[in-house]
């Protein structure tokens, strides 16, 4: 199955391609290397076999799925030409535009100690888990809202609209493996 990726070196794109590639997809990436960041997130999938980065639409190229990133939300068409919006959550995880003491979401500064984060996150691994299984299923609604497990609040969801996302780990012991990672390539971030 071949995939198009657009924005495939913006952080949550560049652990698409590699959740895409680690599953046996093959997958063709749009994206500009307008970055030191994205230029390295290219050498970590730009020798695998299964990876090729494209710089626009391939029109002799058929697709069997395509996923769009964009800051708070997955464009997904797959298989059977189904549309899919996938609003995302409060996502976390290595190369994410952070600091040692916090996150940047939807150009707003989160703390990892405030209560947002330690509701609203979820660690990035555990959100490719689950869309690895969307990607597969033939029952997902058009639009899917991502919560946390942490924060069921909210009222004007549809539930049936809605998929709640427990942590396999703890957001603490998920975050210390993120600042660990930081501090290794914090010139990179």
């Amino acid at each position: 199955m071949l995939f198009l990726v657009e924005n495939c070196f913006q952080w949550v794109g560049f652990h698409i391609v590699n959740c895409l590639l680690e599953n046996g997809y093959k997958v063709d990436g749009i994206d500009d290397l307008s970055s030191d960041k994205k230029k390295h997130l290219s050498m970590f999938v730009g020798r695998n076999s299964s990876f090729q980065h494209i710089f626009s639409y391939k029109r002799d190229a058929t697709y069997d799925s395509s996923i769009k990133i964009t800051e708070n939300q997955l464009d997904l068409t797959l298989q059977q030409n189904t549309s899919h919006l996938i609003k995302l959550p409060i996502l976390f995880g290595e190369w994410m535009p952070m600091k040692i003491n916090g996150m940047y979401h939807n150009n707003s500064f989160i703390p990892f100690d405030s209560d947002i984060f330690l509701n609203e996150a979820i660690y990035i691994g555990d959100f490719m888990k689950s869309l690895t299984q969307w990607i597969k299923s033939s029952q997902l609604p058009e639009i899917l809202e991502v919560k946390s497990i942490n924060n069921k609040q909210s009222e004007e969801i549809k539930l049936e609209n809605s998929v709640y996302i427990r942590n396999n780990r703890t957001i603490e012991e998920n975050l210390k493996m993120v600042i660990k990672h930081y501090e290794k390539f914090e010139d990179v971030y």
